[in-house]
């Protein structure tokens, strides 16, 4: 019984061994481009044979070019070893509330076809809103000539609370008023109706996911991404690892304390950040100074787009509530820093149309928080918001799986 334990365990350390060993060298051959097998084996600290049987598996599965080096070269001429951009593509999708997103991408995520459908109030039961990503994916890859062999697998980014290892959505903010969202078996629901092997995630963790490969934290072991959409959420790298916690929801950022103010959460809690200084908040908070005659809407229904464009005429209550939802967030923000200690943080989302009325605040926010004690301020980066790279986030998910060989 022992015996047979250990030969399990024994096993299981190698294929993962193996498993890491593979993500190793996919990740210097995607970081550095052109690359010899020798200098693979330098950076990555493997031993050579073992480098030359990854890469020959590698080529095999078409996931790799090789070409010789150029130059006059005494012997055999060192070959240079690259991505094979078309060597498989997936398909990413992203789930808001009202609308659903889908790419289809190479193994650069350069996007090679897009399709977007929007959900009307009705759409949310999981059942319906799996049957829409199902017909959405399937328009996105017709259109743009992918049949299903051509497709290695499918992601998908949730806002909310989701376990990627389970494949269940426990929450989400936007379908949660309709239907109970809590212990779904997303992953299964899609993975049935595609037919594709699907992997889901957590939308801002899909999106540290595309940045840390493919965006502005390429190189950078510890960051994070703040996403300011509807609600408020985080993707966290430490030490070059995705963090997702215990139960995987790691990184609700917006369900901390923001105030001392008790404002209503979605989630049901008083007092969250997200209460206070989302996108969703300051609407809200906007919506309630109209009807209290201390500011008059030129047009109804109230958007974001709307608020921000009265703001950005010199309606002082909206200017005053941006500035206070900034320097709520840079408050925040800066208590994060203390406990993970970033090198840079990424922040995007819909907010980044209020430019510098919400991110000047944040900004000066955490100048005043920071002491000498603890040494230099965080790199920020306002990023501009693309709704696509939430879709491109997803898809770099499978390509993560891909990475790893995790029976794709």
């Amino acid at each position: 019984m022992h015996k047979f334990k250990e030969q399990k365990m024994t096993v299981a350390n190698k294929e993962l061994m193996r498993a890491i060993n593979r993500d190793n060298v996919l990740r210097t051959i995607r970081v550095q481009g052109n690359i010899t097998r020798k200098e693979i084996a330098r950076q990555t600290g493997l031993g050579q044979s073992t480098v030359t049987d990854i890469t020959a598996a590698l080529l095999q599965e078409n996931l790799l070019l090789e070409k010789s080096a150029p130059g006059n070269h005494t012997g055999r001429p060192p070959f240079h070893l690259s991505l094979n951009p078309d060597g498989t593509f997936v398909v990413g999708a992203y789930i808001a509330a009202r609308k659903i997103s889908v790419v289809v991408i190479n193994l650069e995520a350069h996007v090679l076809g897009s399709h977007a459908t929007l959900l009307d109030e009705t759409a949310t039961t999981p059942a319906r809103i799996a049957d829409l990503v199902a017909e959405a994916v399937k328009t996105c890859c017709t259109r743009f000539g992918f049949i299903p062999d051509d497709i290695s697998g499918l992601g998908l980014g949730i806002p909310g609370l989701v376990n990627s290892d389970k494949g269940m959505i426990h929450f989400h903010p936007g379908f949660n008023k309709g239907f109970d969202w809590s212990n779904v078996p997303f992953k299964d629901l899609v993975e049935k109706r595609t037919g594709f092997q699907t992997f889901i995630e957590n939308s801002s963790n899909t999106l540290a996911i595309f940045e840390h490969w493919f965006g502005a934290a390429q190189g950078i072991e510890n960051f994070f991404v703040t996403t300011l959409e509807h609600g408020i959420g985080l993707g966290l790298y430490v030490n070059g690892t995705l963090v997702r916690g215990w139960q995987g929801i790691a990184g609700e950022f917006g369900h901390v304390r923001g105030n001392c103010r008790e404002s209503v959460c979605r989630c049901g809690m008083k007092g969250c950040l997200e209460a206070e200084a989302s996108p969703h908040a300051i609407l809200e908070e906007a919506r309630e100074a109209a009807k209290h005659g201390a500011w008059h809407p030129k047009s109804t229904p109230l958007t974001l787009e709307t608020v921000i464009r009265a703001a950005q005429n010199g309606e002082q209550v909206l200017i005053d509530i941006f500035d206070r939802a900034g320097t709520i967030l840079g408050q925040r923000l800066t208590d994060l820093t203390r406990i993970l200690n970033p090198e840079t943080i990424l922040i995007t989302g819909k907010n980044d149309l209020a430019e510098k009325m919400l991110f000047t605040p944040l900004s000066h926010a955490m100048a005043a928080c920071n002491s000498e004690v603890f040494g230099t301020m965080p790199h920020l980066v306002f990023r501009p918001w693309r709704e696509e790279n939430y879709a491109r986030g997803a898809g770099a998910l499978v390509l993560q799986k891909l990475h790893q060989n995790c029976a794709l």
